[in-house]
């Protein structure tokens, strides 16, 4: 773990959308200097990314490996996100991380059990990792991705090139452009309903993605009684607990420590979860 905010090099910028980007960069140097043996992360973690002369902010990992090439995956939103997005190869960013707790993968994944990764666009992206153990754990599993319209679609190809002869992607747009017209919830039950028709226990679902969307997602699972993850979005101040800012009610749990995935136990919990957010002064307001 890289405890200190340290400066990188950008080594790839990839467009994967009009606007959304990947950025990826080596720690292999920070790492053998600032720890003690190499820091593997885990799917779903993040970090806490600086861009020189404008704002920290927390982005979670799309992509990592043993050489210690990581990868993030940002969307232009907002001003820290912008500036990133205009980045190119050679420029340099500050990280420190990765913080937080990632997603635990079940090991009772019999024969005739599936296990559902779900996400909303860009959100896919802290999934990817997750998508990667779970293939070298010859694990069987579904990918749905919903998106508004299909320019919106990313790691479409790779995906397709990636998934194994029995795991299967399916996408979802809300204007119908590609896929499955409707919402990608709908989309869930329809092919929830035909998996069970065949004899397939769902063993699981991992998630990310806007959280109304998962928080509908989550009473489906809570309603089939099917055990649930996703990963949840918060300001963070700090990223290690200190700022507050990340905690949610009424138990004042704190997303960048405990989370940012939470299980169906915990979600339960959470009356914040899928209803209230909180801004930069940490105000809270209703998503």
């Amino acid at each position: 773990m890289i405890k200190k905010i340290r400066t990188v090099l950008i080594s790839k910028v990839f467009q994967e959308s009009k606007n959304i980007k990947t950025i990826s960069f080596n720690v292999n140097s920070l790492l053998k200097k600032y720890s003690s043996e190499y820091y593997t992360p885990t799917p779903g973690e993040f970090l806490m990314v600086w861009v020189p002369g404008v704002d920290e902010i927390p982005i979670s990992l799309s992509n990592y490996d043993e050489s210690g090439d990581w990868s993030i995956t940002i969307k232009k939103v907002g001003e820290c996100t912008k500036a990133l997005f205009n980045l190119q190869e050679g420029d340099k960013i500050g990280i420190r991380g990765p913080y937080g707790n990632g997603f635990k993968i079940p090991v009772d994944c019999e024969e005739k059990s599936l296990i559902f990764i779900f996400c909303g666009c860009i959100v896919i992206a802290p999934l990817i990792p997750l998508i990667f153990k779970l293939n070298k754990l010859e694990k069987k599993f579904i990918v749905i991705e919903g998106v508004k319209s299909e320019n919106e679609i990313i790691f479409r190809d790779y995906l397709e090139e990636f998934l194994i002869e029995n795991e299967s992607l399916y996408i979802s747009t809300n204007d119908g452009s590609y896929g499955y017209k409707g919402f990608a919830t709908n989309l869930f039950n329809l092919i929830l309903e035909e998996e069970t028709k065949e004899g397939n226990r769902i063993n699981h679902v991992f998630s990310c993605g806007p959280e109304k969307m998962m928080y509908e997602l989550f009473l489906i699972c809570e309603k089939k009684n099917i055990p649930f993850q996703t990963s949840l979005e918060r300001v963070m101040r700090c990223g290690f607990g200190i700022c507050g800012s990340c905690v949610l009610d009424p138990s004042g749990i704190r997303v960048c420590i405990e989370g940012p995935v939470f299980d169906s136990k915990i979600l339960r919990t959470c009356t914040d979860f899928g209803k209230y957010n909180r801004d930069f002064s940490g105000k809270k307001y209703k998503i």
